[in-house]
């Protein structure tokens, strides 16, 4: 498979290609084969004028590392006690799965994308996208391959963005960052 975004500009910020490699999850899985083509050839920036997907880099403050653990840190009270459940789990999740969720990306009006580390299949996550506020937790396909094919889709976008008007747009942008 391969991506159908078009690249805006060629400077990219490819992130820690090492730590993209090396890296395992608490289960021993490691990243998976979509998002590290993601990675790999398009890095750090905006997709589809809409998506930041967190890439490994370093002490940057929108590295994966630093930001999935950011946002974890904004429901760790639920995590911790299911009666501090503050947002909707339906209509795709429940409460025992949020435990496998690995936050990945963000929009720019406030989703947050989610991997299922814990998905049957061995090389890729189950992607889930929630706002915390009214959507729930929707499963939006099997990989990112699957994310960005739909949101660049006519017939498909509102699968993932039900209240959004028209698809997004098949672009990346990156964005240059310069190495400390």
């Amino acid at each position: 498979m391969s991506y159908n975004l078009k690249k805006v500009r060629d400077k990219l910020t490819p992130g820690s290609i090492e730590m993209l490699h090396s890296h395992s999850f608490f289960n021993g899985r490691k990243f998976p084969k979509s998002y590290i083509d993601f990675v790999e050839n398009y890095g750090y920036g905006l997709s589809c004028d809409l998506f930041i997907i967190y890439v490994p880099m370093e002490n940057y403050p929108d590295s994966f590392f630093i930001r999935s653990q950011e946002i974890i840190g904004t429901y760790q009270e639920v995590l911790d006690n299911e009666d501090e459940l503050w947002f909707d789990m339906e209509p795709d999740l429940s409460y025992k799965k949020l435990k496998d969720l690995i936050p990945f990306a963000m929009s720019e009006n406030g989703h947050y994308l989610f991997w299922d580390i814990e998905s049957e299949n061995s090389e890729e996550f189950d992607i889930y996208i929630t706002d915390f506020k009214g959507l729930g937790f929707t499963k939006t396909g099997g990989n990112l391959y699957d994310f960005f094919e739909k949101l660049t889709s006519k017939n498909k976008f509102k699968e993932i963005l039900p209240f959004t008007e028209s698809s997004l747009p098949a672009t990346f942008e990156p964005i240059y960052i310069n190495p400390r």
